[in-house]
């Protein structure tokens, strides 16, 4: 490493971007996945990947600035806690969502829409269906993965190690020490792009889903993604702190990801689609009679 010029320093944080873009990162698909679904299309996709990697691309630029400064180290030592405050904020975008797409058919005493003497006396908390109140569905803004992109960009892998301690200091001059860092964020901008038109498209694969169905699907698998996949990075993030290594043999950085992807990712679609389709079809039986 000792040979390589700024140049070569350069090209190879860019094309670590791409490899950062396209691998399943535990920061990266997570909030990509939640928001570009819930957007229900490409092209929404394609926006919350962009407001993600934008954000990341602005603070991996400031981070590599810092590192040819030799103050990266203040920024490393805020890694720990990335975890943590990445979880902290899925969970409470996805409280936003979830509120305003569920609250109608919550059902805590009785019905809100009945006078108070007739009221149902139903003891559930959470209804599977919704038979007569209709909401506006309430996607994720893809505005906030802007948020979230900023705050990821403080996690530190080894692409990111790479770009910070050995591409940075090889800038000729400190008005130059911010290229690798964003030429890193591109690169993972160009390769997210893409992941997030997969995933916003997704849906439309299913033959049988009219777009209102896509929107409200993804509207709640966006924001149960969030919800419960911000819980598993808050416990992640404990488990960090506590000295706790997560890294399990054979899955190394991969492993939040994966328990994402199974354990909440998946489910999330699952049980949004039975919603919605249960929703709909006493709507249709309603509207037969």
């Amino acid at each position: 490493m000792n040979s390589m010029n700024a140049w070569i320093a350069v090209t190879y944080s860019f094309l670590f971007g791409l490899l950062h873009g396209i691998l399943p990162d535990e920061h990266t698909w997570p909030i990509t996945f939640s928001y570009a679904i819930g957007g229900g299309s490409g092209k929404q996709g394609m926006k919350a990947a962009f407001y993600f990697s934008l954000a990341f691309t602005v603070q991996r630029a400031i981070v590599s600035e810092l590192a040819y400064l030799a103050l990266a180290p203040f920024v490393f030592s805020i890694s720990r806690y990335i975890y943590l405050i990445v979880g902290v904020v899925m969970f409470a975008a996805g409280v936003i969502v979830l509120k305003k797409n569920i609250y109608p058919h919550l059902h805590f005493v009785g019905h809100h829409h009945t006078d108070v003497r007739h009221m149902e006396t139903s003891s559930r908390i959470l209804s599977t269906a919704c038979e007569d109140c209709e909401s506006a569905v309430s996607a994720p803004p893809v505005r906030w993965t802007f948020i979230h992109g900023f705050i990821a960009g403080f996690g530190f892998g080894g692409f990111s190690l790479f770009v910070n301690t050995v591409a940075a200091p090889r800038m000729p001059d400190a008005y130059l020490g911010f290229v690798p860092g964003m030429v890193f964020g591109i690169g993972t901008m160009i390769m997210l792009l893409g992941i997030g038109a997969v995933f916003g498209m997704s849906l439309s694969w299913v033959s049988s889903l009219t777009q209102d169905d896509i929107k409200k699907i993804g509207a709640e698998t966006g924001g149960r993604t969030l919800f419960f996949g911000g819980l598993l990075f808050i416990i992640a993030g404990f488990l960090t702190l506590a000295g706790i290594d997560l890294k399990l043999p054979y899955i190394s950085d991969y492993t939040l990801i994966s328990i994402f992807m199974v354990s909440v990712a998946v489910p999330a679609f699952v049980y949004s689609y039975r919603r919605v389709m249960k929703a709909k079809k006493l709507k249709q039986q309603r509207q037969a009679q």
